[in-house]
């Protein structure tokens, strides 16, 4: 079968469509979950959703651990999974509406590779066949679909001869080719090369731009997210711990679940102390700073991205911030970079990541280097 959804024929689709144009559907929202349970006899919460909507054209990231129910989630909104709760599809309450005419508005890609023992063209023509798509349409749209994803020049090869990433590639032509309402996505950079990840993520993102589809994302790769998405939601134990625009949840996560999730560069042992002005920051190895925002407490971690730290060295002139914190400490090593370099600083028992231009770096910073880095409190974020 191939990679999305798999589709029984329903002999009065047309009809039931035309029945719907009879009901008031709402259109905020392509996938409205209310309290959406999976339990097992095995584990309790394999997902525990209580609020999820997506709205038309919305790019949407799901990070988590593995376990965390990213694939199941997937899977129940494409209902292929029993649940307990509310769930609504393109407006449409799922308990008294026909499940296979709404699953064949959306369209889900599984993480493993399946398809057909059958050419290219035919795996991708018959998603469409199997939506009563008349026949005249459907190779201009096959190979408008593979084209997409590069892999027109393939259509005629067998699936079973393909590699692993044109496997992929043709797993996500079949689904795009039904231009759905909904995409969903487990995983779609699965073997594919470095080279070419980063092109396909972006052609994804250029389709459901064009057609106005909400996608719903889970990838590993970061890199994926960063390119995708405009919103992300952390999943922990089938639950949604956080639901943010994606630099939100990067920069200001919820808890040091997400903070180390997203790979923080910097989570930080500390200690809060109220004065009449805001709070002092203490640090590990005694370091020290005031600090006139909002904090949530109790707190047990600092956050400090990469980017946030400048060099501060003569050579240099860092751009004035009021009450800068500067922080001394010797260089373990340099990862040099295009554009950027890496540095690891030692500081007392603790190693701190910055992530500066390499413009920045002069003849004084190497390996084993005394060097100072400084940043803005602003820039911290305490969880």
């Amino acid at each position: 079968m191939t990679m999305i959804t798999q589709f029984r024929p329903f002999l009065n689709l047309q009809s039931y469509a035309d029945r719907q144009e009879n009901l008031v559907e709402n259109n905020e929202y392509v996938l409205n979950m209310r309290q959406v349970y999976i339990d097992s006899k095995r584990r309790k919460n394999i997902l525990s959703i209580e609020n999820f909507t997506v709205r038309p054209g919305e790019l949407v990231a799901v990070l988590g651990p593995n376990g965390a129910g990213k694939s199941t989630l997937l899977r129940t909104i494409n209902l292929l999974q029993p649940y307990r709760g509310q769930m609504q599809l393109f407006g449409h309450n799922i308990s008294d509406a026909n499940k296979t005419w709404l699953r064949r508005r959306s369209a889900l890609v599984f993480q493993e590779t399946l398809l057909l023992n059958d050419t290219v063209f035919n795996n991708v023509a018959k998603v469409l066949e199997f939506r009563g798509t008349p026949a005249h349409k459907i190779k201009q749209k096959v190979h408008h679909a593979l084209a997409t994803v590069g892999c027109e020049h393939l259509a005629n090869r067998s699936a079973r001869s393909l590699s692993g990433g044109e496997a992929k590639r043709v797993c996500i032509a079949c689904g795009l080719v039904t231009d759905t309402e909904l995409l969903l996505l487990d995983e779609p950079s699965a073997s594919l090369d470095v080279g070419i990840r980063i092109q396909i993520i972006e052609k994804i993102r250029q389709w459901a731009q064009a057609k106005g589809t909400a996608v719903i994302l889970v990838s590993h790769n970061f890199t994926d997210i960063l390119h995708f998405a405009q919103r992300a939601i952390a999943l922990f134990d089938g639950c949604i711990v956080q639901d943010d625009q994606l630099e939100t949840l990067i920069r200001r996560p919820a808890n040091q679940q997400i903070a180390r999730l997203v790979g923080m560069d910097n989570i930080i042992s500390c200690q809060l102390q109220p004065n009449k002005h805001g709070y002092l920051i203490k640090l590990a190895n005694s370091i020290e700073f005031s600090y006139f925002g909002e904090v949530k407490t109790p707190i047990t971690a600092c956050c400090l991205s990469g980017d946030a730290f400048y060099i501060d060295d003569a050579s240099y002139s860092i751009p004035y911030q009021s009450g800068m914190v500067t922080i001394e400490g010797r260089v373990e090593r340099i990862v040099r970079g295009i554009g950027t370099h890496t540095i690891r600083v030692k500081v007392g028992e603790e190693t701190l990541t910055a992530r500066v231009p390499r413009s920045d770096i002069s003849d004084n910073v190497y390996h084993n280097a005394m060097i100072k880095l400084a940043f803005n409190p602003k820039d911290a974020h305490f969880v």
